[in-house]
């Protein structure tokens, strides 16, 4: 089981394949599982590494709330790129992980080789609605209460990014509840927390030069988000993915990798 040390903690990798690294982060709930329908198709042409942020999956789930943070989680992956020897990669990220793959990138210009933002309303800056965050803080509630069955039985039923793939079938179901089950608590409720109070300023998306990829569901609870990042961004590219909702990669694999890939192979051949 691949693990680093980074900034006191044990963060949890998979790498495959070789060639040029693209490096990915699940969003809030997720874990590595989630990028299965990826891996195959993109350890073909590249250096694919997944990853579990802090809170997350095999990652460590520090106690304090202080501990989650955007700049946190994109330090932790500073620290894992140079935990891999690796200079610079494409580096991307759903949902929440868009969000720490655009800090990452602002932080960090010098490490990005590209950009690719997935069906993220954190990456954007813009504040929550207040629909939004009454339903996460009724989650935050009952994580810390009743513990990961609830908040998957919740989810399936009232959080938009997770009942359409829910409502797909029972294998979406029970790889949905599996994923929760594998959260801490407090390592889930304190990255919620950090998902409601995470804006930081647009013109900090207009400053990114690196090639851009958004990429979004027609179903998405997060395309108008993703359609602003692409207003922000100078020259990036917004694909959206038709019958697909917020967990675009299990909705569509097969469209969702081959517009993903071909955005890196025009980067590659310049």
């Amino acid at each position: 089981m691949p693990t680093a040390n980074i900034n006191g903690l044990t963060i949890y990798y998979e790498t495959y394949g070789n060639g040029s690294p693209v490096i990915f982060c699940y969003g809030l709930g997720g874990n590595t599982s989630e990028w299965a329908p990826q891996v195959a198709e993109f350890s073909k042409e590249y250096q694919f590494i997944i990853w579990d942020p802090r809170g997350h999956g095999r990652s460590d789930a520090p106690a304090g709330v202080e501990q989650y943070t955007l700049d946190k989680f994109a330090s932790d992956l500073y620290g894992l790129l140079d935990h891999l020897q690796i200079s610079k990669a494409f580096v991307g990220g759903l949902s929440m992980g868009g969000g720490v793959a655009t800090r990452f990138t602002v932080l960090h210009p010098q490490k990005v080789s590209g950009l690719l933002i997935f069906n993220s309303g954190s990456a954007s800056g813009l504040p929550v609605t207040r629909a939004a965050r009454r339903m996460r803080e009724e989650i935050i509630k009952l994580s810390e209460t009743q513990g990961m069955d609830a908040v998957a039985q919740y989810s399936m039923r009232s959080n938009p990014n997770i009942s359409r793939t829910a409502n797909s079938g029972s294998v979406e179901r029970q790889r949905i509840l599996e994923m929760y089950r594998a959260l801490s608590t407090h390592g889930y409720a304190n990255s919620t927390r950090m998902i409601l109070n995470s804006e930081f300023g647009s013109e900090l998306l207009a400053g990114i030069t690196a090639p851009t990829l958004i990429l979004s569901g027609d179903g998405d609870s997060a395309l108008e988000n993703c359609r602003y990042i692409h207003e922000q961004i100078k020259g990036s590219e917004l694909i959206v993915l038709s019958d697909a909702g917020h967990l675009s990669n299990l909705d569509q694999p097969a469209e969702f990798n081959r517009a993903v890939l071909s955005f890196l192979n025009d980067i590659e051949r310049g």
